[in-house]
């Protein structure tokens, strides 16, 4: 924080006794004064202390917990956030959905220049933020970083690694992701990730509104045609997944750090970069060819395949109003086909999940040839990123790593603003730091297509 006195600690994770709150307190605990770990002093917020206290003893098991600062703090009292924000560097946010609980955090950390990362993968939400508080946080320095979990890291480092394979005159037209979720136990969703997806059907109008108010972005140039739509159900055979479209918020977040990207070509620059800093940023973004991005659900038999499309017609049907809204959030494990469920899953069904997210990438071998009318993609490079759980695992494991990353880096990252993940750690060692934590980028096939 410019011009002041550095504040008692390096990181505040508020909303810790929820859910996802108690695994990132466990994540964080492991890289708490640890050697070489820029994480020195740690607090935990949220409303109820002793909730808090027996969240922190969870997350230090077998080990007796740290002593580490319970603060008292409300996303419906500004003065609490304010107060905290004045206390930290960096706000860890996972109080969702964040459509009804986010905009006083970031509203806090904008005034007071202190650094925000959230869990979100709501898109209103994150534009809206964006549109309401970017200049002011560039001004504060302030880096608002929205979506620093499983949505939408794997996405956007994932595009990222696909893209960089694409190497000399070769380049992507399309790299789609198709994910597959996978168990020996019942796959159990996080109530939280429910709620937000069905308020998210509530509020598409909104989007579509604010989308309208706003200036048009950039758009990255793509060599090659517009892809063609391709069936509703895509069956990979490659991979081994029937698929189907998920309205999620990866290629959202992933079209918006490609319109970042093509506003400014070398990336953003950092406060205080060195000449080297400088020089390995401009060679990271020149290596990374944009592409048309698209995200699938995936399943092993076409049957998976209907049950995602029921539960995304429940939710399209009775999201829209407020009785509907009301069925879906009182019955989430009939509705959801026993996805969700109120009490969250046991710790066993978590260590047993499991994710594949795949990337399909089409483009072509010489991007001289490309101006032919009519041309198909002659080449198909397909790459892996997988890893433990989605909500519970590799999003703590995602959102820490990016704090750290913040921590030790502040002065090579941009001075403020409201930002992608992807346009942000993308230069960084996100992607190295997320393999030595138990998340793998595999480069999976590289093949011609005939004509």
């Amino acid at each position: 924080m410019a011009g002041q006195s550095s504040p008692p600690y390096d990181l505040i994770i508020l909303g810790a006794s929820g859910f996802t709150g108690k695994y990132v307190i466990r994540e964080a605990l492991k890289f708490l004064n640890t050697p070489s770990s820029p994480l020195k002093s740690l607090a935990l917020a949220g409303r109820n202390p002793t909730k808090l206290t027996q969240s922190l003893s969870w997350a230090a098991h077998p080990k007796p917990p740290p002593s580490i600062p319970i603060i008292t703090a409300d996303t419906t009292d500004p003065a609490s956030i304010r107060q905290l924000c004045t206390q930290t560097k960096l706000i860890l946010n996972c109080v969702g959905p964040f459509r009804l609980h986010g905009e006083p955090v970031v509203a806090a950390c904008v005034d007071t220049g202190c650094d925000y990362l959230d869990i979100c993968g709501e898109p209103e939400f994150m534009e809206r933020m964006e549109a309401k508080y970017h200049e002011k946080a560039m001004d504060t320095g302030s880096l608002v970083v929205s979506a620093c979990g499983f949505d939408s890291v794997p996405a956007e480092i994932g595009w990222m690694f696909n893209s960089r394979q694409w190497v000399d005159q070769a380049v992507p037209n399309q790299i789609e992701a198709y994910l597959s979720l996978e168990s020996d136990k019942r796959i159990v969703g996080n109530f939280g990730t429910y709620e937000s997806a069905i308020l998210g059907v509530a509020n598409v109008e909104k989007l579509q509104e604010l989308r309208r108010s706003r200036p048009k972005r950039a758009k990255p140039t793509i060599p090659g045609p517009y892809p063609p739509k391709g069936p509703i159900i895509d069956h990979q055979k490659e991979i081994g997944l029937w698929a189907v479209k998920l309205p999620s918020a990866d290629s959202i977040v992933v079209r918006k750090t490609l319109s970042t990207l093509a506003e400014n070509p070398h990336g953003l620059p950092g406060i205080n970069e060195s000449a080297e800093q400088v020089e390995k940023r401009e060679a990271f973004w020149s290596k990374i060819k944009p592409a048309h991005f698209g995200v699938k659900l995936g399943a092993k038999s076409i049957l998976g395949v209907f049950r995602f499309i029921t539960v995304g017609m429940f939710m399209g049907l009775l999201g829209r109003d407020s009785i509907g809204r009301w069925l879906l959030l009182k019955f989430p494990s009939f509705f959801s086909l026993g996805w969700f469920k109120k009490k969250g899953p046991s710790e066993d069904e978590v260590s047993s999940a499991t994710f594949k997210m795949w990337f399909v990438g089409r483009g072509f071998s010489d991007k001289n040839q490309v101006s032919q009318a009519k041309l198909k993609p002659d080449m198909e490079i397909v790459t892996r990123v997988m890893g433990p759980e989605i909500g519970y695992l590799t999003t703590p494991i995602i959102l820490v790593q990016c704090a750290l990353i913040l921590l030790s880096e502040r002065n090579s990252l941009p001075k403020g603003g409201a930002f992608p993940p992807g346009i942000i750690f993308g230069p960084t060692d996100l992607q190295e730091r997320l393999q030595h934590n138990g998340i793998s980028f595999d480069l999976i096939s590289k093949r011609s297509l005939s004509a």
